[in-house]
């Protein structure tokens, strides 16, 4: 947009309101970078977009863009299968997470067990029991003994105990994973005869600024749709890109509320979802749903519930829930309706960005018809893709039913 007078007499018309201010340029084909004015023509339609341009915006310059996420080393193993009181040899769901001469720890019975050889078994590891165990003359005098090991006990790498003048052990180096997404080309034309945009209306709004507002609010509610839920896919033939939502790629941390409290969302069952939603990442992260379930969670935590200053929150004003866990921002969306209104995404903000594609970041493009043709067509453009990164940090809520 510009930002002197000089250019108001050439291309800013007098119309209140409408999503761009410049509609007079109608007779120079120029392509106008419209935004951030659609983002404020109606932000209560599309506020996960209105805040990803504000908080998370970051362009691209490639049609496909690659990202790498590198989660710390963990440091949990659980027993498979469980193993008697005298077991060298403990099967585990997966190895990975030890190497020789660290210690594991049972945190259920407390007994502390050293790996005594190379890890060669995906799922075996080789263990010197009651390592912790101290011995004076026979008389036990501190440490714990080992006991049988259950199914799925928890087991706890707490560091590598290495012997006098020893070398160097094995290196654990944890690779990043390569994460990828498309960007998607969305396109929102319109178009009228001369006629009827030369028709005297009794209304002070003509009829080619009353379809670019519609047309707007269209365009971006196609694309926060996308941005959400779509998947992502390259169909090369076809010279056709899609962008994956932001589901697509949360794998980890996903709470049914159908299968755990029959539908019923409670107090507790939502501070059980903060716990797990906020177990990494940053202490305050949007959660974004549908209108049904704010009415929800309005109804057990009205007295908890804020509003936050449009200044504090991407020009918005949000609704702002404190918790244990951290802070949550609660926005209501258009987009989740039918299916998803059971649905809602605790997000960090921190760890999603909007990716326009090389300037193509909604431009209005007028006149795009005929030369010939007795009439107009615009539309509007977006290239766009998303990037959502170290999914850990974020969680979906699904199957709420009241």
């Amino acid at each position: 947009m510009p930002g002197t007078a000089d250019y108001r007499p050439n291309i800013w018309g007098p119309t209140d309101g409408a999503p761009v201010t410049t509609y007079h340029i109608d007779y120079d084909r120029r392509d106008i970078d419209i935004s951030s004015d659609i983002q404020r023509l109606l932000p209560s339609a599309t506020p996960f977009l209105v805040i990803m341009m504000e908080a998370g915006k970051s362009p691209t310059q490639t049609v496909q863009f690659m990202w790498y996420d590198h989660e710390p080393a963990t440091w949990w193993g659980q027993a498979d299968g469980g193993e008697d009181a005298d077991a060298t040899s403990i099967t585990v769901d997966d190895s990975s997470f030890v190497k020789k001469h660290d210690l594991i720890k049972n945190t259920r019975t407390g007994e502390i067990m050293r790996v005594n050889a190379e890890v060669t078994d995906s799922t075996e590891i080789p263990v010197e029991r009651e390592f912790g165990k101290e011995e004076l003359n026979s008389t036990h005098v501190g440490g714990t003994e080992k006991e049988v090991i259950n199914d799925d006990d928890h087991l706890m790498r707490i560091g590598n105990a290495m012997e006098e003048n020893s070398r160097s052990p094995d290196t654990r180096i944890i690779q990043p994973v390569k994460e990828y997404n498309y960007v998607q080309t969305f396109r929102t034309p319109f178009d009228a005869s001369n006629d009827v945009t030369d028709e005297r209306l009794k209304t002070s709004q003509d009829e080619r600024t009353r379809v670019r507002q519609d047309k707007a609010i269209e365009h971006r509610l196609d694309i926060e749709r996308a941005c959400l839920f779509g998947e992502r896919n390259e169909h090369i033939a076809d010279k056709i890109r899609t962008t994956g939502g932001v589901i697509q790629f949360i794998k980890s941390n996903v709470t049914d509320i159908g299968s755990t409290n029959n539908g019923t969302l409670t107090e507790v069952e939502w501070e059980s979802f903060l716990e797990q939603g906020f177990d990494w990442g940053s202490d305050r992260k949007l959660f974004i749903t549908s209108p049904r379930i704010g009415s929800i969670i309005n109804q057990f935590a009205a007295n908890r519930i804020q509003t936050t200053s449009g200044e504090e929150t991407y020009g918005m004003r949000l609704k702002y829930y404190t918790s244990f866990h951290g802070d949550v921002l609660i926005a209501t969306s258009k987009s989740f309706e039918k299916d998803y209104k059971n649905m809602g995404l605790l997000l960090d903000i921190k760890n999603i960005e909007y990716k326009p594609f090389a300037g193509e970041d909604s431009t209005l493009k007028a006149n795009i018809q005929e030369n010939d043709r007795d009439g107009w067509k615009d539309e509007y453009m977006t290239k766009v893709g998303m990037k959502v990164r170290l999914e850990k940090t974020h969680a979906i809520l699904e199957g709420v039913e009241r």
